[in-house]
């Protein structure tokens, strides 16, 4: 069987909390990990670079650089396609040997325009030479302690390089890092609440958990949903031009609330209802929304492919894993407000049940840990599917933006 491309991505921040670039991360069926991207000719390349690397902001399509693994034969076969210097990052692995090959080819690559990066970085004499190329040193700080770091720090700064930090994962180490130079990161730290801090308008904010809360009940009237709604002309207004907008294609235009129940159903309102909610959190890192829609989407998508009785607990499921922190609330709290189902509830907290194994599957396929017992046809059904959660976040993304502008 031929192998597939099978790919997740990282975000990569700036100080601002801004993100300036992506790691993709790839494993083929058998666990191995190195790119594709040597293969195959330059537009070929280039369109799976932007597949992953893409993103809408402010309602414009956006390309990152990519940050790519390169193992030693890799490099030293010098066999990396004719992309642009500003489309990729390549990240030395920190197994290479430093052979004089490798270094020849590193330079090379660096005065071709390409950023070097030096992987899991930890400074040696040997390494000197690598660090007179290289422009990034990512350093995993979770392989040292605090003062470990600190000396790690203090030897490569007299080098003309800027330093990433990777698995940053709490508050304290974010800054710290700040606090030694840092100037990239890199972790789960920027999904978690302490990051989050910001106001919410709450008389809003009341109404789309009342609404979040009477959708996951089983006996809910249309007439309750409708009464709420219009309790919020701001929401009513947002609602409509949603639904009115190209991303439709209505034949005619929605003018009441009432006909936009009718035409949506109650599946997809709890959709539209959750893309507004995290629209009017402008104070939000962009990231962590995306990173909630494309969690949530692909949830779905697997669901439909797994014939799970209803995807739509999967999408919310998946929405539901990391929305306490946008809404700066702990998780079990968040989930009493908006009256989830048990299931919903155990799969959420505790990975439990057909729906937690789910969403917890699809959240590590997503951050590239593949479990070496799944085989070839999953991995690439769930590499289609992640691809086509891109493109639909990508696209939700730009239409939040608009209506946020309106």
């Amino acid at each position: 069987m031929t192998s597939q491309v099978l790919m997740a991505r990282q975000p990569i921040f700036n100080s601002n909390m801004k993100v300036v670039a992506y790691e993709l991360l790839y494993r083929n069926s058998e666990g191995v990990n190195q790119i594709p991207l040597i293969s195959g000719d330059q537009a070929s390349s280039r369109v799976l670079l932007h597949s992953y690397t893409s993103v809408s902001e402010a309602g414009n399509l956006r390309v990152m650089p990519a940050f790519v693994n390169f193992t030693q034969q890799m490099l030293e076969q010098g066999t990396l396609p004719a992309m642009s210097p500003q489309e990729i990052v390549i990240e030395v692995l920190e197994d290479c040997l430093i052979t004089p090959t490798l270094l020849d080819s590193v330079k090379r690559l660096a005065d071709a325009g390409y950023t070097i990066a030096l992987d899991d970085f930890e400074y040696t004499e040997a390494a000197v030479p690598l660090l007179d190329i290289a422009r990034i040193v990512k350093l995993d700080i979770r392989a040292h302690s605090a003062e470990g770091l600190r000396q790690q720090v203090e030897l490569i700064k007299p080098f003309n390089v800027r330093l990433l930090a990777e698995k940053v994962e709490t508050h304290e180490e974010h800054q710290l890092c700040i606090e030694l130079g840092f100037e990239l990161f890199q972790g789960y730290f920027f999904s978690k609440p302490q990051l989050l801090k910001g106001t919410h308008t709450e008389c809003n904010r009341a109404i789309l958990l009342q609404l979040l809360a009477s959708l996951n009940q089983p006996d809910v009237e249309m007439a309750d949903i409708r009464a709420l709604i219009e309790r919020d002309p701001g929401l009513t207004y947002k609602l409509l031009r949603l639904v009115n907008s190209s991303a439709f294609g209505l034949q005619r235009k929605v003018s009441s609330i009432q006909e936009t129940l009718v035409y949506l159903g109650l599946q997809e309102l709890k959709k539209w209802l959750t893309l507004i909610t995290l629209a009017d959190h402008p104070s939000k890192p962009s990231e962590l929304i995306r990173q909630l829609l494309l969690l949530a989407r692909m949830s779905e998508l697997i669901a439909i492919d797994e014939k799970l009785p209803s995807p739509g607990q999967a999408f919310m499921a998946g929405l539901l894993m990391h929305l306490d922190g946008l809404l700066d609330t702990p998780r079990e709290q968040m989930l009493d407000e908006v009256h989830v189902s048990d299931e919903i509830h155990d799969a959420v907290m505790n990975g439990k049940g057909e729906l937690g194994e789910l969403i917890y599957r699809v959240e590590a396929f997503m951050q590239g840990e593949w479990s070496d017992e799944q085989d070839e046809v999953r991995m690439g059904r769930f590499n289609a599917r992640y691809l086509e959660s891109i493109a639909w976040t990508r696209e939700s993304m730009r239409l939040m933006r608009q209506q946020s502008a309106s």
